[in-house]
């Protein structure tokens, strides 16, 4: 699968966003890493490790990238152009094994490929 990350800011908190492309699935995800200092906040659901993951959608593996958009929104938060162009790109060509880092200028760093 496809793993394209960026790290960002929720409520004043450090977070990472997860968004890619499973190739064995075939579908997007997207998950949100929520900070140490979140873990446990019974404000934030579902998990210790995480204020969003796909995976506790009703329909998990049913989503495309402006569903992901919606929910991004809905937590106020903005990932680079980049990063959703880029993940549509390895859906697109079915990639898997792919790591990118994306910074909020636009840029980004493949770490595997």
């Amino acid at each position: 699968m496809s793993q394209h990350y960026f790290e960002t800011s929720h409520k004043g908190f450090p977070i990472t966003v997860i968004l890619g492309w499973d190739r064995p699935m075939q579908h997007f995800f997207l998950v949100i890493k929520k900070p140490v200092e979140l873990m446990g906040d019974p404000k934030y659901f579902h998990d210790d490790e995480v204020l969003y993951s796909n995976l506790y959608d009703a329909n998990a593996f049913g989503h495309d990238l402006e569903y992901f958009d919606e929910v991004l929104r809905h937590f106020r938060i903005v990932v680079p152009a980049s990063m959703i162009a880029q993940v549509l790109r390895d859906s697109l060509r079915n990639i898997g094994n792919r790591v990118v880092k994306h910074e909020a200028d636009g840029s980004f760093a493949e770490l595997t490929a």
